[in-house]
This record gives structure tokens, C-alpha cells and sequence, in this order.
């Protein structure tokens, strides 16, 4: 990479033969250089142009407000290596994506001597014009370079000598600029590409941090469309015109006008490209993209980005009919509703599910948010049974239950040898093995902090690389998380990262706990009767009304997992046919020996008993005569039943609050 000053004569005389078409045999010249040659000499560069095309002033301040952001990024770098260049007689300049100056600093004496070949602002240092240079061999190569005197194509850049490096957007794949430090040739230093690698690399970082926020911000504005227009296909696109994401539409949308859509996030249509002017687009525009599909989307710093919206008249029908199988008022749900299994009519609950299978077709991230034991998993697992891509893999990983190493493992995957014990032949991670389906990123608060960057790489990128391999592999997963964490406030406090945040906090659902839908208990306990009638081979078995008081009463801080897990015990442990009181567990058992207690305290006081007293008394009769059935109970109350569940919700919390008083 660094050039070698000792064979400037040999260097020299191997260019006078290149340009005259004679043979180069162990010629003392650096591939990169030679490669360079071959270039220039394909189109006809001139080896005797002495100077670079020039733009004028109005062309300078056009391409300085084309590449605003760009400049802002790099002035401060460049402003703080001016001294040191002044004092080595070198200059730093910042060129566009195609070569031409726009902004320059360092010593005034080289700076003259560089307008005499235009390498001043406004200079073109393409390759294609100016042959061999930094600037224009940084660009072709799309790698730093370092070139000194003899090693330029054109005689009289020849004195001197230049290091350039690329500045790369955060996704690595488009050129934004070039960073230079060029000198006449006794200036030559080794360093100087390692300083250009450097700073290019600082400007990087500040465009990445300050992409990443624009992208936040373009998300937030494209939530609407996405959740408006969900039963067409919607893309989105930032500034550049790259995708970002979509809803996973693109074949229905082939398939009614012949579009041509990319399908990999990172893909580009130059016609979105909003950083070119309105007449560039349009010569752009391909012939499919109508301008009445186009939104674009910004705020007050400007415009972000723009979504396509192609309407979708049969995919619109299927969502009519998707929406037609949803739970109906009497409880019972279609065979096809993949919401089915999710037990409950509360207000609460049945908010969540509606705003999920509305999501569900949508190709978004979904964060799913509530306590332990909520069912969150079982949610995801609907949200992909609802989506267009039901077929594809579901997997789920636990990020809090897997060392950092382990959990690097499990996700990426690895190469044989990559780390002891590793199995022979390597292993994909979850990331390959949802490939075109679902991942499920369970506990995604626990994620380690320093795993947290890879992640979000894979994210923006779609790209794999397993442990101990360099081999990139190309994923299209939909993200589903789950916390019982507050993200925001692990944000603020530096456990969790912002960037990944925002990316996988597209959208969210807050699934209620149990204790916020107790109307729901009693459903779930039949439910669950019949689940495991079937799995024991028995029939279903009676609950008494005191074990039923006692579901209810009790908080359920494990929410519908531990309801589960009790009532499965209480289930198995009834032998004599009928699920009693004396089965449950001591928690539960003290929970109703603290009503019985109470009730039996107010027995004989109802001559100066209190009207909640009075109602408490007769609701809990009722159950009771009815043997537990809620139906009953209501009727015999002359109250419809959601109204009974309402009161004794209301009587569970007295009853605590009186505990806890005590």
C-alpha cells in the first residue's frame, strides 16, 4: 500500500514504455498502480493534461449544498489536522463522490502551487480525466491509496505525491466522498495514508450516528402509512433512494402491474434520490413508477425519505376476509384465526389482539411489552400464523438465558474450529434458520450490552457472518421482541442501546397482565379443564365455587403461566373428580381461608351491615348456590355477567386493600 521512493527512475522508465504500448516485463511497479495505467489507457485518458477541469463558483456552491451534510461531517476533521499539514507543507481537501473539490485547508504555499494544476476547489480529480492520483484511484478502487510522483499518469502531476481514502456511507456499499492530503513529492510520508484511513474513518462514524437518527425519524413518519394502507404494498425509502423496509407485498404487486420492486433491504432506485434535482429524477424515473404511488416524508429539518404506496385490490379482499374470521361476541373464534388460542374477552386483551392481527400483515418489527408470563411468546407465534409468510420459519431465542458467548452463537452461528467444542462442520445461528420467516427475540431488555452493536448490524444490513468466518450471508427475517422491561428507561441509564431501540420499537403492544382482566380467569380455567381432559385421557373435572373465589381473589404474579401451571396441578392431584379447595397450593389455599375468615366475621351483622357488606354477601351466595357457574350466578343476581366479573374484580381489591392495612 505505502509506495517505495527508492525507484523512482525505474517507475519512470516503466511508464514511458506503458504509454508507447511497449511490453512491461517484472516492471518495478505496484499493482495498484499498474491497474490504474490500464484504466486510463482503456479510455483514452491524455498523459500530457496538465491541469483538472475546473467547475466555476456557482458550480462549487451547488455541489457544496448537494453535499451539506457530508461537508458538516468532515470540516472539523479537516480544520483540526491543518496545523499539522501546514507544518509538513501539505494540504487536506474533501472531494464529491465524483472527484471534485469542495473544501480544502493547510499550507498556503502548496495551495498556490496547486492551483497551477487545478488541485484546488472546484478541481475534477476523477480518474477518468486526471489518470492515476489518489483522489481518482481512491474512487475506481474503492479502497485507500497512497501515489507518489512518477506513479501518476499525467506528467505534470508527477511532482507530486498524494494519500486518499473513501468515506463510506453506514452501510459500506455507496461512495460519499474522498478524504485527501497531497504535497509536492519531497513531502512524501508513509503516514499520511494511515492519517487519511483515520479521519476517513471519523467522518464515517459522525454521517453513521446522524443516519441512523434521520432513519428514527423517517420511521416514526411512516408508521401512519404503513398501518393505513397495510392491505397494499408499502415500501420506504430514505433520502438515497435505498429500501429500508416493506410489507412483504412485492409479489402481489408484480403480479398486478409488472413492477419492478426490490426485494433486499439496502437495494436502490436512483429515482428516489432526493439529494438529485427534480429533472434528474424524472429522467431517472423507470417506467413502471408512477408519481402518484410516491409520498415523501419529512420534517422540519428537511426532507427524510419517501414511501411508495401501490394499491393492491386482491390482497385488499383477503385482509376483508382475515378480519371477517376474527372472534366473534359470543366467544368462539373461526378454525382459521390464528388468534384463537388466546383466551379472553377483556376490553384490555381484546384491544391488544386487534392491534396485532392489524400489524401482523404489515412487514414491521413488532415489540412486544408486558410482565412475565403474559403470554408473549404465544402472541408472536399469532402474529406470524397471521402473516403472508405463515409458511416460513418461526424461532425463538431466549437473549436472558445464554451467556454472551453462547448467545453470540446461537444467533450467527459458526464455523468449524471457531471455538472449543465447537461441532464439527460448524452450525447456522437462529438468524439462517428464520431465513424468510420470524425471529422471536425473547427477553431482548437481558441482551448483554456489547452484543447489542452486532445485532443492529444485522438489522440494517440483513447480513450474517457465523463465528470465525468471513463468508457473508444474506437474511430476510421479520424481528418479533418481547420485554418485561422499560426499554426507554434502560436507554436513559446506558444498559440498552438508543439505535437498537429505535429499530426494533417500530411498533409495540402492551399485553395486560392477569390481574387486569380478571372477567378472563374463569375462561381460562375452562379452557384449560378441557386441554387437560384431553391430554389425561379423562373427563373434564368440576371446579368447585371456593377454588374458583380463590383464582379470582388471588394476584397472579406469574400472570397465565402460573395460572397454568396451578391449575395443571390442582387438575392432576383431584381424585376424586372434583377440583377442590384442599388441592391448591398453600399461597392460594391462604388466599381462601382469609375469605372464609372474613365471611364468617360478617355472618349475623347484617342489621347494621354496610350496602358493600350487604352486596359483598349476596354476590358470593349466589356463586355459591350456583355451584360456581358465573351464568347462573348473575341471573339468580338479575345482572348480566361481565357485570358480576366487574364487582368481583372491585370485591378482590377491598379485600386486599384490607390486608394490607391489617
Amino acid at each position: 500500500m505505502i509506495p517505495r521512493t527508492g525507484n523512482e527512475s525505474a517507475v519512470a522508465a516503466s511508464w514511458e514504455r506503458f504509454v508507447h504500448n511497449d511490453p512491461l516485463v517484472d516492471a518495478p511497479v505496484r499493482e495498484v498502480v499498474l491497474e490504474s495505467w490500464r484504466r486510463c489507457r482503456s479510455v483514452a485518458v491524455d498523459p500530457a493534461r496538465n491541469a483538472a477541469p475546473a467547475a466555476d463558483d456557482a458550480r462549487i456552491r451547488l455541489l457544496r449544498e448537494q453535499h451539506r451534510q457530508l461537508q458538516d461531517a468532515a470540516h472539523p476533521v479537516l480544520v483540526g489536522l491543518k496545523e499539522v499539514l501546514q507544518a509538513s507543507g501539505s494540504i487536506i481537501m474533501l472531494t464529491d463522490p465524483c472527484g471534485t473539490i469542495i473544501d480544502l485547508h493547510g499550507d498556503t504555499k502548496t495551495r498556490h502551487a496547486g492551483e497551477q494544476v487545478n488541485l484546488a476547489a472546484g478541481g475534477r480529480w476523477d480518474e477518468k480525466v486526471m489518470g492515476t492520483n489518489a483522489i481518482g484511484t481512491a474512487i475506481a478502487a474503492q479502497a485507500p491509496v497512497q501515489i507518489y510522483a512518477s506513479e501518476h499518469y499525467c506528467l505534470d502531476v508527477k511532482r507530486w505525491t498524494c494519500a486518499a481514502a473513501p468515506i463510506l456511507d453506514h452501510t459500506g456499499t455507496t461512495l460519499l466522498g474522498v478524504i485527501d492530503v497531497s504535497g509536492v513529492k519531497d513531502t512524501f510520508h508513509g503516514h499520511s495514508l494511515g492519517l487519511v484511513i483515520a479521519a476517513a474513518k471519523q467522518v464515517e462514524a459522525v454521517l453513521a450516528s446522524r443516519e441512523r437518527e434521520l432513519q428514527a425519524r423517517l420511521f416514526d413518519q411512516s408508521m401512519d402509512c404503513f398501518v393505513r394502507y397495510g392491505s397494499d404494498f408499502v415500501a420506504l425509502f430514505d433520502r438515497r433512494g435505498r429500501l429500508l423496509k416493506s410489507n412483504g407485498r412485492q409479489q402481489q404487486a408484480r403480479e398486478q402491474y409488472g413492477v419492478q420492486i426490490p426485494s433486499i433491504v439496502g437495494a436502490r432506485i436512483d429515482a428516489l434520490d432526493l439529494g438529485l434535482s427534480a429533472d434528474e429524477r424524472a429522467i431517472r424515473m423507470p417506467q413502471w413508477l408512477r408519481r402518484d404511488w410516491l409520498k415523501v416524508l419529512g420534517d422540519a429539518s428537511g426532507e427524510l425519505g419517501c414511501v411508495l404506496i401501490i394499491p393492491l385490490a386482491q390482497v385488499a379482499a383477503r385482509v376483508a376476509a382475515a378480519s371477517a374470521s376474527a372472534p366473534r361476541e359470543d366467544g368462539r373464534c373461526a378454525e382459521t384465526d390464528p388468534f384463537a388460542d388466546i383466551v379472553g374477552e377483556s376490553a384490555a386483551l381484546l384491544a391488544a389482539k386487534d392491534r396485532a392481527r392489524r400489524l401482523a400483515p404489515l412487514d414491521l418489527p413488532v415489540m412486544l411489552l408486558g410482565e412475565t408470563g403474559v403470554g408473549k411468546e404465544v402472541f408472536a407465534r399469532a402474529i406470524h400464523r397471521a402473516d403472508v409468510r405463515s409458511d416460513a420459519p418461526f424461532v425463538a431465542v431466549n437473549c436472558g438465558a445464554l451467556t454472551r458467548e453462547l448467545l453470540a452463537s446461537e444467533l450467527f452461528g459458526y464455523v468449524e474450529g471457531a471455538f472449543t467444542g465447537a461441532r464439527r462442520h460448524g452450525l447456522p445461528g437462529k438468524f439462517e434458520l428464520a431465513d424468510g420467516g420470524t425471529l422471536f427475540l425473547d427477553e431482548i431488555g437481558e441482551m448483554p450490552l456489547d452484543m447489542q452493536p452486532h445485532l443492529l448490524r444485522v438489522l440494517q444490513d440483513g447480513i450474517v457472518v457465523r463465528l470465525g468466518d468471513s463468508r457473508e450471508r444474506q437474511v430476510t427475517v421479520r424481528i418479533i421482541a418481547a420485554t418485561n422491561r422499560d426499554l426507554r428507561g434502560e436507554v436513559a441509564a446506558g444498559r440498552f442501546r438508543e439505535d437498537l431501540f429505535h429499530r426494533l420499537c417500530v411498533t409495540s403492544i402492551r399485553l395486560p397482565s392477569l390481574r387486569e382482566r380478571p372477567a378472563d380467569i374463569d375462561r381460562i380455567v375452562d379452557h384449560l379443564n378441557e386441554r387437560l381432559a384431553q391430554k389425561y385421557g379423562c373427563p373434564v373435572k368440576p371446579v368447585s365455587a371456593e377454588v374458583r373465589l380463590a383464582f379470582l381473589r388471588y394476584r397472579w404474579p406469574g400472570n397465565v403461566r402460573e395460572l397454568q401451571n396451578v391449575f395443571e396441578g390442582v387438575f392432576a392431584l383431584s381424585d376424586g373428580g372434583v377440583i377442590e379447595l384442599a388441592s391448591l397450593p398453600e399461597e392460594l389455599l391462604a388466599t381462601a381461608t382469609g375469605e372464609a375468615q372474613a365471611s364468617t366475621a360478617n355472618d349475623g351483622l347484617l342489621d347494621g351491615a354496610r350496602l358493600e357488606d350487604l352486596e359483598r354477601q349476596a354476590i358470593l351466595a349466589a356463586i355459591s348456590n350456583a355451584k360456581g357457574n358465573m351464568s347462573r350466578a348473575a341471573r339468580a343476581l338479575g345482572i348480566s355477567r361481565s357485570t358480576l366479573y366487574v364487582k368481583l374484580g372491585a370485591l378482590r381489591e377491598r379485600v386486599d386493600l384490607q390486608a394490607h392495612r391489617h
